[in-house]
């Protein structure tokens, strides 16, 4: 009797559920995946990585223009782009990853994206098994207790003499709008999407902070001149007052912000 045709029908069995499930670590992405219902933001990722539990630990930095690198202790790095997917669950809800692409295209890493209530991520875990496991660097941690602060604390209108700090919740994102008038003709905005820090209840900019000089003439016409767009900030509400640091330029070095 030959049975040459049934291994091979439990290998195609095989590869077909692989290829639903998603082989290897990290999950296929549904091909009906409506994608416009998906934040497609690297925000909550931006910055510097070390990985853990690792003795030769690598550094990953993740760029604004949806980039990273990756440096190895002994010397030599790797580089490529992050992009966004989705895999779609029967019941028609998302489960968002990041996705890390070589430039030949070859898959190096996938990452659970978890910032859907604003959050600012502090792990990275690959795939299903968490093979690769990366810390955020950078440690937000401000002196003050973090007790009964919350995040909806720091929504709305806050002013410090000619300068206003307006914070506002759109989608996942806090976002915050400085403006400082130097006169009543000229004044400096900053445009910053930030994510909550759970642990040090600040909001966190990462680095592609925006900002702009504008200049209102005679007629009325506006004349706006970009700066910068890699600004970053920390927002620190304590006891009532609002701080704000910036990294770019320490505009707000020394201001205390009241509603």
């Amino acid at each position: 009797m030959r049975f040459g045709w049934f291994p091979k029908c439990l290998m195609a069995m095989a590869l077909a559920a692989c290829f639903a499930l998603g082989c290897g670590n990290t999950p296929m992405a549904s091909a009906e995946a409506d994608m416009s219902k998906v934040d497609t933001s690297i925000q909550a990722i931006i910055g510097t990585w070390r990985e853990g539990d690792a003795l030769d630990a690598r550094v990953l930095r993740v760029n604004p223009d949806y980039t990273y690198e990756l440096d190895y202790r002994g010397g030599g790095a790797s580089y490529g782009s992050v992009r966004v997917i989705a895999e779609e669950h029967p019941d028609g809800t998302y489960s968002p990853w990041y996705v890390f692409d070589e430039p030949d295209g070859e898959n190096w890493a996938m990452f659970p994206k978890n910032d859907e209530d604003g959050t600012l991520q502090k792990h990275l875990w690959s795939g299903q098994d968490g093979a690769l496991h990366f810390i955020r660097f950078d440690n937000y941690e401000y002196a003050g207790s973090t007790e009964g602060i919350a995040p909806e604390d720091y929504l709305g209108v806050w002013a410090c003499g000619r300068c206003t700090i307006v914070i506002e919740k759109e989608n996942n994102a806090y976002v915050a709008n400085v403006k400082w008038a130097s006169s009543a003709a000229e004044h400096r905005e900053w445009f910053y999407n930030c994510r909550y820090d759970k642990d040090s209840a600040i909001l966190v900019c990462p680095g592609n902070g925006i900002c702009t000089d504008s200049i209102v003439y005679d007629n009325g016409k506006e004349n706006d001149v970009n700066v910068y767009a890699d600004g970053s900030c920390e927002l620190v509400l304590r006891e009532g007052v609002l701080k704000w640091y910036d990294n770019k330029e320490k505009a707000g070095q020394d201001m205390d912000f009241l509603r």
